[in-house]
């Protein structure tokens, strides 16, 4: 064997025994390119850098004056000083390089300095938000129309990320954390935009940001998956299910958007407001879900709309019976948004929570009777369309109908009328 090959498998064996542990902690990661070539700017912040990946943004940096601001304000109504808030992040370091998935090359004060002012700037916007008494006067986010709805877009971002235990540790140094918990600050930040159910504190362990938000809609009715691992059967267009007699309904009472049940011939979907936030979300939630999750609940839900709307009429059927409420510009935008909201997020049935709520619906909508009853609901959307699409055309019809009813009424009088002279005639010949 010669030196060159020797040397070349002791290098390779040297890189493999200098790979990193894979850690229990790695939650924040970077968006899978294939993602990312669908629409960039749902990843990627606009207004604010938190955690290192778009750290070096020189647009972003401007904002970095803003952060510290907030670390004023903060540092003014703790009980400890800056020292001690500084300690607390040296002290978890090692832990939070575990949680992103790349290997952090910031050195140790750059890290901590940059952990420190992001995750304080978190934590005083939450408050800020819920008390204005603590906002600056002319405070740059909320004075600002534009630059809250882009800090708020930012924050939604899977690789804007600190660890949500950084935000714990320095939230307990506030006095508040006696009467609001950071689960309660979080859910008033994020209720208006995005409608889920509240968390108790002790109910769920939270990584981050991107999964307390994912956490808020998770839904409460079980697992209804496939145990086999066979490809999922996706259901047909809300239209073509309403033209088969599948009735649409607004579900009452739910806490998730993902509680959805078919069940005697109507499938019940809770409200869904689609707005500027719902496409930077729904990436987002699929993203990390990708990267993180067994359960894909947010991705199951972005299939299924996906499956049940082709076409506007189809939003128009969900938005008549209060399932959806657009907040956009058309129908066509919603459309849009839903039919390209994944790519290749997964095949099996046994990843697609919604799999028994789709057969069923393919199975109801099969039937002979409901074959048929899709058949006159074709031939009645085809006659408004082509004969009563306005008063004057209906009117037309309808005349139409009656002189054709006249005239076959009249020629069977006449007829009859002939029929009964020759029979008088015959009648009399004989006698």
């Amino acid at each position: 064997m010669s030196q060159t090959v020797r040397e070349v498998a002791i290098n390779i064996m040297t890189k493999i025994n200098n790979l990193p542990p894979v850690s229990t902690e790695c939650c924040i990661y970077r968006v899978p390119e294939k993602f990312r070539r669908e629409n960039e700017e749902a990843y990627t912040p606009q207004v604010v850098s938190i955690g290192p990946f778009h750290r070096d943004k020189t647009v972003l940096q401007s904002r970095e004056e803003i952060k510290l601001k907030y670390l004023k304000g903060f540092l003014s109504r703790i009980k400890a000083d800056l020292l001690a808030c500084t300690r607390i992040i040296k002290e978890s370091e090692d832990r939070i390089r575990q949680c992103y998935q790349e290997k952090l090359t910031q050195g140790s004060d750059e890290l901590v300095a940059m952990i420190l002012v992001d995750a304080v700037f978190v934590v005083e916007l939450f408050v800020r938000n819920l008390y204005p008494e603590h906002q600056d006067e002319n405070d740059e986010i909320f004075s600002k129309q534009w630059m809250k709805n882009g800090v708020f877009h930012d924050v939604l971002l899977l690789e804007n990320q600190v660890p949500f235990f950084v935000l714990e540790d320095l939230y307990n140094l506030t006095t508040l954390r006696t009467s609001v918990t950071l689960f309660k600050l979080s859910y008033e930040y994020f209720k208006h935009a995005l409608h889920g159910h509240e968390l108790a504190a002790t109910r769920i362990q939270v990584r981050h940001l991107v999964d307390y938000v994912r956490a808020l809609q998770l839904p409460t009715f079980p697992r209804g998956t496939s145990k086999q691992a066979k490809e999922f059967e996706l259901t047909r267009s809300a239209k073509e299910l309403q033209e088969a007699g599948v009735n649409f309904r607004q579900a009452a009472g739910s806490s998730s958007v993902l509680d959805i049940v078919f069940r005697d011939g109507t499938l019940e979907m809770p409200h869904l407001v689609v707005h500027e936030w719902t496409e930077v979300y729904f990436r987002n939630m699929i993203a990390y879900e990708q990267c993180h999750h067994d359960d894909k609940y947010i991705s199951s839900y972005a299939i299924l709309m996906d499956s049940l709307i082709d076409t506007p009429d189809d939003i128009d059927i969900l938005t008549n019976c209060g399932i959806l409420e657009n907040q956009l510009k058309s129908t066509d935008d919603v459309a849009s948004l839903f039919n390209s909201m994944y790519k290749e997020t997964m095949r099996e049935s046994s990843q697609f929570i919604y799999s028994n709520q789709c057969e069923s619906l393919n199975a109801y909508s099969r039937t002979r009777w409901h074959q048929w009853k899709a058949a006159c609901y074709r031939w009645k959307v085809i006659l408004n369309q082509e004969y009563f699409s306005n008063p004057w055309s209906g009117i037309s019809v309808v005349v139409a109908v009656v002189l054709l009813v006249l005239t076959v009424l009249q020629t069977a009088c006449s007829l009859m009328d002939t029929y009964a002279g020759d029979a008088r005639r015959l009648f009399h010949s004989h006698n």
